[in-house]
């Protein structure tokens, strides 16, 4: 459930639900999905997956998340896709986005 998606970066505690939830703040985000990554430095880093309407940098993503977020709770990484995966149910299949990743 929700506690295997918490992502440890570097001893500190990551809900992607938190990080996916500042991302669909920024203009222009329809849809979001955040998984942790393997760091060697860190343990896991946070990456994120966003579903757009419009073209959105890097730098307006990041700057949203960091309006909302502690820095270390900032994606190190933003993807675009076309879709997310989702169950019959709609809920965020996060293995799917990991081997994406």
């Amino acid at each position: 459930g929700r506690l295997g998606d918490v992502i440890n970066r570097g001893g500190n505690k990551v809900f992607p639900d938190h990080v996916e939830e500042a991302l669909r703040s920024v203009p222009g985000v329809i849809d979001a999905g955040v998984v942790g990554v393997p760091d060697e430095r860190l343990g896991e880093v946070p990456v994120a997956f966003v579903v757009t309407d419009r073209a959105v940098a890097d730098a307006e993503l990041d700057a949203g998340c960091r309006a909302h977020l502690v820095a270390y709770k900032v994606p190190v990484a933003f993807h675009r896709i076309d879709e997310l995966p989702r169950s019959e149910i709609g809920k965020l299949l996060r293995r799917e986005l990991a081997a994406r990743a």
